[in-house]
């Protein structure tokens, strides 16, 4: 599916946080202030309460705000915070982007810059970066028994078609909870693109790291410039 972007591209935005006091610390601010440029919506999801003073921080970009149990991870404000819409009304907009507090930015680029480059290729979902696997499961907790090549689950975007796809919908709808973080890879991280590229769907990433990966399987963390 590529976007159409002749008409103004309608992007759901996801963000997932969590501090264990609540505080919203500045540099989320800022990565906000460009990001909700390329957003219709931004659903700020926190597994935990906010303090007052963050939910002033968060104002100026007039989100949705849900504030639940610190159970499930991010994995799991992701299911919530998508099943709080319901697919139908997901379906409508153009993209769906999830990603989270971990991610600083933007430093050189605007997201714009991001969001322009991917309109144009044919994908059901994509993201910033990929992990290109490892012949073991150092977790013992992915079905493969390995770490398939995967993107990288801190920023993923997908797109209409492949939302309204039920077995997108059968993916969450069925999603076991997650109690700790290899859980959070093996259970969703490590095997959402292989499980989607073996039934057909299309993937890419903004960042190409294949000519480095005979280098690092994580480019992210090695090669970050």
């Amino acid at each position: 599916m590529i976007i159409d972007s002749t008409k103004p591209v309608r992007r759901l935005g996801i963000y997932f946080f969590y501090d264990k006091d609540g505080i919203v610390d500045n540099y989320i601010p800022v990565l906000l202030r460009d990001l909700v440029k390329n957003l219709e919506v931004l659903v700020f999801v926190s597994n935990g309460p906010i303090s007052k003073e963050s939910k002033k921080k968060l104002e100026e970009f007039d989100p949705v705000i849900i504030e639940r149990g610190n159970y499930g991870m991010d994995v799991w404000a992701y299911k919530e915070a998508m099943q709080y819409y319901g697919w139908e009304k997901l379906s409508e907009f153009d993209e769906v982007l999830l990603l989270n507090f971990t991610i600083m930015g933007p430093v050189l680029h605007s997201f714009s810059d991001v969001f322009r480059a991917m309109e144009s290729k044919n994908v059901h979902f994509w993201g910033l970066t990929k992990h290109h696997g490892v012949d073991h499961d150092p977790w013992n907790t992915c079905k493969y028994g390995y770490i398939p090549a995967h993107i990288q689950s801190s920023f993923m975007v997908f797109r209409s078609d492949f939302i309204k796809a039920k077995a997108f919908q059968h993916y969450w709808e069925k999603l076991p909870m997650v109690n700790r973080y290899v859980e959070a890879i093996g259970w969703h991280e490590a095997i959402f693109t292989e499980d989607f590229t073996r039934m057909g769907f299309k993937s890419d990433v903004y960042v190409n790291t294949e000519d480095i990966k005979d280098y690092s399987d994580y480019p992210l963390m090695l090669f970050p410039r």
